[in-house]
């Protein structure tokens, strides 16, 4: 009940700027024309054409023509602004049931005076917002490069923003803006795809391989990406809600244009080699010290006068061709994108299909040991880290009339994951093993085999235990804008991001390192659904109260419902040969699930004078379900 109130106060007060305008129907026109490249006179196509001081826009088609319609009649000034460009304004008089016609040569520039960003409150000139918001030109920089993944378009891309990607086929990424913010509670930032709320977090894995764990940004698709808004500060809490404290990574998808079809094939070969120098590895030989046992002379043990070192030995198992665990990887990726459409229906069609096979191999040593031994590797076992992903995306924009139009978004990824086991993960992984070495290549393991400069035990070991992801997600929206008045608009989004995520490890019985059971086999299964729903609705006002000072207000709604589901299974000491859970002498269930609701409500008053000086005032109020019985709302101010 309490709730209610709270959101009943903030729609009246909301309802104030209608009073503003006069309830009598405005004279109207409309305003034609076409937007080009001031030096070579090329048409700018999706270039941005508004009435200022109204909800009135467009944008231009492939010829750079537009068409403004239901402008009120009289005097108004209509901007152009286009990414790479300056911004150009130009008053234009309106008779009423006439045509007037604004033609624009934009001049280019190194960057973009006044882009266009999206918030909570909609779309907004740079210039408009008081709260830091960088910008990602997306669509530019996959024509530029080659871009793998998400985090690979975001690194060193905006000020503040540190993107620390994994070093893995498939590893994740750590997003933080302005630093880390909390040592117990996630860091990580929120993501926001065409106004959904989508899953993005860190560590999206429920099998141990160690530190080398996905995120579920990197789903995402790159090439289907227009523009990214990083919003940062507290204002990122009042146009969000509680968990944007942590900043907000806004993404909005490449739409259609009104024009002929555009076809446009892409294509990636790449081999993959891992460049690091990784440190050596040192051992200190002293009495007692021989090739099969771990005897060892430390420096704080000579500080101390309990031993001394007879000499030192250095070997790095990566730089020796015959211990390194790396190789040449690839990778091949195609895309194939559409998009055109009329001033009516536009559309944006994609499909992709890549596969990525990483670096790590079975070292040459290995190799000799099992061709002496007749033993071979499976072929996810020679290669332990790929990654193949297929993913589709259709967006539709339909304009019903000058009033009303609405979109429709829709995302489809199907991917299938390889992870090796790394470093810390409990078990003997590959980092821990060359990191660990003993700094001398001949040691030899308790079997009396050389162990090539590693810890334990040796790649031919540690990849026989595989572990795989398969992903099917879906991100989808529809959104509807209606101006009912020149001055008035409504506007809705509703959408949902579902994550199936099924998590299997395996080893064979009498394949794996010994350590614990792990050697008499053992299989995992884990299936994870998430649900993140999204209701979004806005109202937003405008009046010019003279030529030199406007008000706009904005009066919106949001609601959040996340849901996690986990049922998973185990089965340990499987019999030779055996491959399932059911053949485990031990078995394990168990089953996790977790739902949270957010409803927030928020009211921003702007006020503008001379397009130049904008002052902005916002509140927020938020009711969470893990706000408990005592704790019932809570209020977040902007100025």
């Amino acid at each position: 009940m309490n709730r209610m109130r709270t959101v009943r106060r903030l729609a009246l007060v909301g309802l104030l700027p209608m009073f503003w305008a006069s309830a009598a129907a405005a004279q109207q026109g409309t305003i034609t024309g076409r937007i080009t490249d001031q030096e070579t006179g090329q048409p700018l196509a999706s270039a941005q054409v508004v009435v200022v001081g109204t909800n009135i826009g467009a944008v231009t088609n492939v010829e750079g023509a537009y068409t403004l319609r239901g402008v009120p009649a009289g005097t108004v000034s209509v901007r152009a602004l286009s990414i790479g460009y300056s911004e150009q304004t130009q008053q234009v008089t309106v008779q009423d049931g006439g045509t007037a016609t604004a033609d624009f040569a934009l001049r280019a520039t190194a960057i973009s005076m006044d882009p266009m960003v999206v918030t909570a409150t909609g779309r907004q000139r740079r210039v408009e917002v008081g709260n830091s918001i960088a910008n990602v030109d997306a669509s530019r920089v996959t024509t530029q490069r080659a871009v793998s993944n998400f985090a690979d378009l975001m690194t060193a891309r905006a000020p503040g923003v540190q993107v620390i990607p994994g070093t893995q086929t498939g590893a994740g990424v750590r997003f933080r803006i302005r630093g880390t913010s909390s040592l117990s509670l996630a860091n990580d930032p929120i993501f926001i795809i065409d106004g959904v709320r989508v899953e993005g977090t860190t560590g999206s894995m429920s099998v141990g391989v160690g530190g080398t764990t996905p995120a579920r940004i990197n789903d995402i698709n790159p090439e289907e990406i227009e523009s990214i808004e990083i919003v940062r500060g507290p204002s990122a809490a009042t146009l969000y809600g509680t968990d944007a404290a942590n900043g907000v990574v806004v993404i909005r998808t490449k739409r259609g244009v009104a024009g002929r079809a555009q076809w446009n094939y892409y294509t990636e070969q790449t081999a993959i080699v891992d460049n690091n120098d990784y440190p050596d590895a040192y051992w200190g030989w002293t009495a007692g010290s021989t090739r099969s046992n771990t005897t060892q002379c430390f420096l704080f043990q000579v500080a101390a006068g309990a031993c001394a070192q007879d000499s030192v030995t250095v070997y790095n198992p990566t730089k020796d061709s015959e211990s390194t665990p790396f190789g040449t990887g690839y990778r091949q990726q195609h895309g194939l994108q559409l998009r055109g459409g009329t001033e009516a229906i536009r559309y944006f069609v994609h499909g992709e299909w890549e596969d990525e096979t990483g670096p790590l191999k079975v070292p040459e040593f290995d190799r000799r040991w099992m061709a002496a031994r007749n033993v071979s590797m499976r072929d996810k076992e020679e290669r332990p880290n790929a990654l193949n992903r297929v993913t589709a995306r259709t967006n539709l924009d339909v304009r019903l009339s000058d009033e009303f139009d609405f979109s429709v978004n829709a995302g489809y990824t199907s991917q299938s994951l390889r992870l090796p086991r790394s470093d810390d993960s409990g078990v003997p992984g590959v980092a821990t093993n060359i990191y660990g070495g003993p700094g001398f290549k001949y040691m030899l393991n308790a079997a009396g085999d050389t162990l090539h400069g590693w810890r334990t035990v040796t790649p031919r070991e540690i990849y026989r235990t595989t572990t795989e992801q398969n992903i099917r997600r879906f991100i989808g929206s529809v959104a509807s804008n209606w101006r009912p008045l020149d001055w008035f608009t409504l506007r809705a989004n509703v959408g949902v991001d579902y994550i199936n995520r099924q998590d299997t490890q395996l080893c064979r019985f009498s394949e794996c390192p010994v350590s614990g059971d792990d050697h008499l086999g053992f299989k995992v299964d884990n299936r994870t659904n998430f649900f993140i729903y999204t209701l979004d609705a806005a109202a937003t006002a405008t009046r010019s109260f003279s030529d030199e000072l406007k008000g706009t207000t904005v009066l919106g709604v949001q609601y959040y419902q996340n849901i996690f589901d986990r049922n998973g299974a185990s089965g340990r000491n499987l019999p030779p040969g055996a491959v399932t859970i059911n053949a485990g002498a031990v078995q394990f269930a168990d089953e996790t699930s977790d739902e949270s609701r957010t409803l927030g409500a928020f009211l921003e008053q702007q006020i503008a004078f001379r397009d130049r000086l904008f002052l902005t005032g916002a509140v927020r109020s938020d009711r969470n379900s893990a706000f408990g019985a005592d704790f019932k709302t809570v209020f977040y101010p902007k100025f």
